[in-house]
């Protein structure tokens, strides 16, 4: 199954941890997100954040179908509004290892 990278940054004058309504926001996401992949059959790999650049960084295994689904759902979209957002497709290391394995 594919494996997401997505990569969110906001600017610092929107930061959760001092702008009230997208703090609001962060907490609804990160409380609804465990609920919200397991709907869409989606695995959460781990997220991070990078808090002085800003950054979250979000890997996820699933579909883009159910990705897409993911990203319409209301606290996503809020979310979203103040947040840019890179989707990347990535692959775990035991598949590169595999691959270079078979390779010619």
């Amino acid at each position: 199954m594919p494996v997401f990278m997505y990569i969110s940054r906001h600017k610092p004058d929107d930061c959760p941890a001092f702008h009230e309504k997208h703090r609001k926001s962060t907490l609804e996401l990160l409380t609804t997100v465990d609920a919200l992949t397991k709907k869409h059959g989606i695995k959460l790999l781990g997220s991070w954040t990078d808090f002085p650049e800003h950054i979250i960084y979000w890997v996820f295994e699933g579909t883009l179908d159910a990705m897409q689904k993911l990203q319409m759902e209301p606290c996503m979209m809020a979310w979203l509004s103040w947040n840019t957002m890179e989707r990347k497709i990535v692959n775990k290391n035991e598949d590169i290892l595999e691959m270079l394995k078979k390779a010619p």
